[in-house]
């Protein structure tokens, strides 16, 4: 079992599973014992993977089937990015199946305990009956995944027409009413902004200037930004930004702070009201990442915040009773 993985901070028996860690011996047992691998790709800060610990990871009838069809392995996004590239499959937690050799087989992300039971089994009688079939499935993904880097790789130069394009998918995804994009869950999306921002500065369209004053101003006046201790939570389960799931990330927050000090510059030229609102937005944030996320120990600072809400639901009063919800100890 591998002692050194992180499970939820809340009641649970994902530890129950024996789960083995990514390494050449892991997958020499998988061949040997002829069994698919079940690969879970976890956050310390992902709200979803404690509870996918503490429902699904914890269910006896999916921790029976695991020992005795699965080679279950478990993998820490910070720790390897490189694995979570290569095998993430729209979001944390990942939950992938792969072939003892290591090819992918197809995967989802939160599963409750019927769901995943059921593509457990599911699975266990498809490699008992036609693993060839798994097999050429594998590959067929591993070829796909190999065009789509090619044409990646082929289109490398960023030519005018594409910024266009991504202006005007960007343009037609803008929440008008809320502010931000797409619906729910609403990320923050500060590269998004950024590109607006610099699309504003370059045209100088009112519409771009309006998109960002609404959805900075909704942003910062919602829940999704801490105003005791600063920072912004990761996203919000609800459009109108009303229920952010309580993580935060050393990522965003940089960049969020650095969005708002510019805007602070580039939208305010004329002397709008919202210069010192965002200066101070964007100060608010950097105090945030400096207090709470820098280790001076370490001299370096941790990667994020995690998703303990009953600490950040208090007001300051009594937070000021409630035990500090550490950082991400792996930095």
């Amino acid at each position: 079992m591998v002692t050194s993985i992180r499970f939820s901070p809340n009641p649970n028996q994902a530890h129950c599973i024996e789960w083995l860690p990514w390494a050449r011996s892991t997958f020499e047992r998988a061949q040997a014992e002829d069994k698919p691998v079940l690969l879970s790709i976890t956050a310390p800060w992902c709200y979803w993977c404690h509870v996918m610990d503490e429902t699904t990871y914890s269910d006896p009838d999916v921790q029976s089937i695991l020992a005795r069809s699965f080679i279950a392995v478990r993998v820490d996004n910070d720790h390897r990015p490189d694995i979570n590239s290569r095998y993430n499959v729209g979001g944390w937690p990942t939950t992938a199946f792969l072939t003892p050799h290591g090819g992918l087989i197809g995967g989802a992300t939160y599963l409750p305990p019927d769901q995943f039971l059921a593509m457990l089994m599911e699975l266990e009688g498809a490699y008992k009956a036609d693993k060839p079939r798994l097999y050429e499935q594998s590959r067929d993904l591993l070829q796909q995944r190999r065009i789509h880097a090619r044409r990646v790789a082929a289109g490398a130069e960023v030519e005018n027409s594409l910024v266009d394009r991504v202006s005007r998918i960007v343009a037609g995804a803008y929440d008008a009413v809320n502010g931000g994009f797409g619906g729910e869950p609403k990320f923050t999306n500060p590269s998004i902004l950024r590109l607006i921002l610099h699309l504003q500065r370059a045209t100088g369209e009112d519409f771009y200037a309006a998109m960002l004053r609404k959805t900075l101003d909704a942003m910062a006046d919602s829940p999704m930004f801490d105003d005791v201790d600063g920072g912004f939570f990761r996203y919000s389960t609800a459009a109108n930004w009303s229920e952010p799931q309580r993580e935060k990330m050393l990522e965003d927050n940089i960049q969020l702070a650095s969005l708002y000090l510019d805007a602070s510059i580039i939208l305010s030229k004329n002397g709008q009201m919202e210069s010192y609102k965002y200066r101070e937005v964007a100060e608010h944030t950097f105090t945030y990442v400096n207090n709470f996320l820098y280790d001076f120990d370490l001299r370096g600072f941790h990667g994020s915040q995690g998703a303990h809400s009953d600490y950040f639901a208090l007001d300051r009063e009594e937070r000021a009773k409630a035990p500090l919800p550490p950082p991400d100890p792996s930095g």
